[in-house]
């Protein structure tokens, strides 16, 4: 793990403050003023919501599933590599067909744009379930980022019929003029992730204690009631439910909502 020495004290870099290029700031500035983006966000993400509807409900199970519940953490980013490493492999081998304009390199080019174009539709569609969550600025950037790669994508399969009807010159322009986008939108991407802790563990750094901690006599809470309680520095949640007592941290793995300000489901 690498650190940084401070005034004589050794810091990890978890605990170094994060640097902010101004190249980073001035984008970030210019895509968040976009307001003309939540013209669109609104009535997209008003029917997604009314689509997966609440939980409990059908198409919330579909939700989840696209959210990565099963998978431990979402989904959306081990999707992402699909397209954004098949088309850098597109990339190498236009290079290398520039170059020699071997045929069995133009078919292997071909064919990892296509794979790109198929892992695209899984990562577009887990993203926009993500997003559906979003509001702020964080929804700005995250639709201005799932345009540009609809942008992208658009641009690969023009590249792809110009290809296979022969103009391959031309197809190359747009999957290169893609890649440079797509780039940047997932640049954008990361931004919503390591800069906004979008779709992470919020209480991966909670720790907590292995030991049982005494917090509040149990005859004080109230029947199916969520009670939040301090556990050594940590907020929990407790719920009795007949001669059961439950007990969960109090912040939302998925946004860091506060859990004791919801309601109870069976």
């Amino acid at each position: 793990m690498s650190s940084d020495v401070v005034q004589g004290v050794n810091r990890s870099w978890a605990e170094t403050p994060p640097v902010n290029p101004p190249l980073r700031h001035a984008i970030g500035e210019v895509v968040e003023r976009q307001t003309w983006l939540d013209k669109l966000a609104n009535p997209v993400q008003n029917w997604l919501l009314a689509f997966f509807g609440q939980p409990g409900q059908p198409n919330r199970k579909m939700k989840d599933m696209l959210n990565g519940t099963w998978l431990g953490h979402s989904l959306h980013p081990v999707l992402t590599d699909v397209p954004l490493g098949a088309w850098s492999g597109t990339m190498l081998l236009d290079l290398v067909w520039l170059s020699n304009e071997d045929e069995g390199i133009a078919r292997g080019s071909d064919l990892s744009l296509l794979l790109g174009l198929l892992g695209a539709t899984g990562a577009a569609v887990t993203g926009v379930t993500d997003w559906s969550d979003l509001d702020g600025t964080d929804r700005r950037v995250g639709l201005l980022h799932g345009l540009l790669n609809g942008s992208v994508a658009i641009l690969n399969l023009a590249s792809l019929v110009l290809r296979l009807r022969g103009k391959r010159h031309a197809g190359v322009a747009l999957s290169t003029t893609g890649y440079v986008v797509s780039l940047f939108s997932a640049y954008l991407g990361g931004e919503l992730v390591f800069a906004k802790g979008i779709g992470v563990n919020h209480v991966a750094w909670e720790g907590g204690s292995d030991d049982f901690v005494a917090i509040m006599d149990e005859r004080d809470l109230v029947e199916g009631k969520l009670t939040r309680v301090d556990v050594s520095g940590i907020p929990a949640v407790l719920l009795k439910q007949g001669q059961s007592i439950y007990a969960i941290g109090a912040t939302c793995t998925h946004l860091a909502g506060p859990l004791d300000e919801g309601t109870v489901e069976d």
